[in-house]
C-alpha cells in the first residue's frame, strides 16, 4: 500500500502543470457542488415524507403533494421529436463524440452536447376528486421511461426521457386554482375603473357626494371603492356564466428555492429512497474531491 501511495505522490510531481493545476481547479469546483447537491437532495426526500398528499378538489392553496393519473389535454397530441413516441412530456439530448490534445500530443475525448429540448406543453393530472393542469418549466422529472442508444457510425449517443399518457403520476410543487389567480385579476379591475371614474371628476361628485359639498370624503370615497368592487365582480360573475367556466387548478415551479418542483412516474417510496441515495453519493463525492485535492497540493507543493 505504500509503495502505491510513493508511485501516485511520484506521478503527481511529474505532472505538468498545465494539466495538473485544472485537474485541481477541477476537483475544488466539484467539493461545493457536492454539497449543494447533497443539502438540495435530502431536503427534497424529507419534504416527500412530511408533507401529506392533498386531493385536488380540496387542496389548499400553496406548496403541496397530489397523485393521479397522467392525461392529454384537448389539442394537438405531444410527439417526442426523437422517437415520435406519443407522451405528456419529453426530454432528450444528442451527443457527439469529440477528441481533444494536450501539449504532449496526447488525445482525450468526451461527449459534446449538439441539440438538448425539453417539453413546456401543459397536460393534465387527475385523481378522484377533479383535475390538475400542469406546467412541467423547471420541473426535476424522475422516470422510469428513460433510454439511451448509440450510432457508432456518426459516433453520437441519443438521450430521450419520457412521462406516458394514462400512467401513475406524482407531482408536489405550487398549487394555484383559477379562483385565487382571478382575485388579483379583480384587484387590477378595481384600480382601473376608479382610474377611469377619477377622469371625470364630475360625473363622480354627482354620483357619489351625497352631501353636496363639492368634495368626496373618506366616507364617501369608501363608498365610490365598494361600488367599483361590486360592479366588477358582477361583471366577473356574468363572464363566468357566459363562458360556463369550470374551475381550473394549475401546479408549477415555486419562486422559492427550497420548494423543489418534482414529477416522477415512480412510487412515492422508492422516489425518496432514491433521493437519499443521491444525496449520499454527493456527501462521497464531496469528502473524496475535498480529501483528494488537499492530498494532492500538499504532495505538490511539499507540504
Amino acid at each position: 500500500m505504500q509503495e502505491f501511495i510513493a508511485s501516485i505522490e511520484g506521478l503527481l510531481l511529474q505532472i505538468e502543470p498545465d494539466e495538473f493545476w485544472p485537474a485541481m481547479v477541477f476537483c475544488i469546483v466539484i467539493c461545493p457542488l457536492s454539497f449543494y447537491w447533497m443539502v438540495r437532495w435530502y431536503r427534497n426526500a424529507r419534504k416527500i415524507e412530511n408533507i401529506p398528499t392533498a386531493k385536488i378538489r380540496s387542496a389548499a392553496q400553496g406548496y403541496i403533494e397530489i397523485i393521479g393519473q397522467s392525461l392529454l389535454m384537448d389539442g394537438p397530441k405531444i410527439i417526442s421529436p426523437l422517437t415520435g413516441k406519443p407522451c405528456v412530456w419529453y426530454h432528450y439530448k444528442i451527443e457527439e463524440k469529440v477528441r481533444t490534445y494536450s501539449s504532449k500530443r496526447m488525445s482525450r475525448s468526451h461527449w459534446k452536447v449538439i441539440k438538448e429540448q425539453t417539453s413546456e406543453e401543459l397536460f393534465l393530472l387527475e385523481d378522484a376528486t377533479g383535475q390538475c393542469i400542469i406546467d412541467p418549466d423547471h420541473a426535476d422529472v424522475i422516470t422510469t421511461h428513460k433510454r439511451i442508444w448509440h450510432k457508432r457510425l456518426e459516433n453520437r449517443r441519443f438521450t430521450e426521457e419520457l412521462l406516458l399518457e394514462n400512467e401513475l403520476l406524482y407531482a408536489i410543487g405550487l398549487f394555484k386554482s383559477v379562483a385565487n389567480i382571478e382575485q388579483k385579476k379583480i384587484k387590477e379591475h378595481i384600480t382601473e375603473l376608479l382610474k377611469q371614474w377619477k377622469r371625470d371628476p364630475k360625473q363622480l361628485l354627482h354620483k357619489f357626494d351625497s352631501n353636496r359639498d363639492g368634495n368626496i370624503s373618506q366616507k364617501e370615497w369608501d363608498r365610490v371603492r365598494k361600488t367599483a368592487e361590486w360592479q366588477v365582480k358582477q361583471q366577473q360573475k356574468q363572464q363566468k356564466q357566459q363562458t360556463k367556466m369550470e374551475q381550473l387548478h394549475v401546479l408549477m415551479n415555486s419562486p422559492h428555492n427550497d420548494q423543489a418542483f418534482i414529477l416522477s412516474n415512480i412510487s412515492e417510496k422508492k422516489l425518496i429512497k432514491k433521493y437519499k441515495l443521491k444525496s449520499l453519493f454527493a456527501l462521497i463525492s464531496f469528502f473524496s474531491s475535498g480529501s483528494i485535492a488537499i492530498w494532492a497540493i500538499n504532495t505538490r507543493l511539499g507540504l
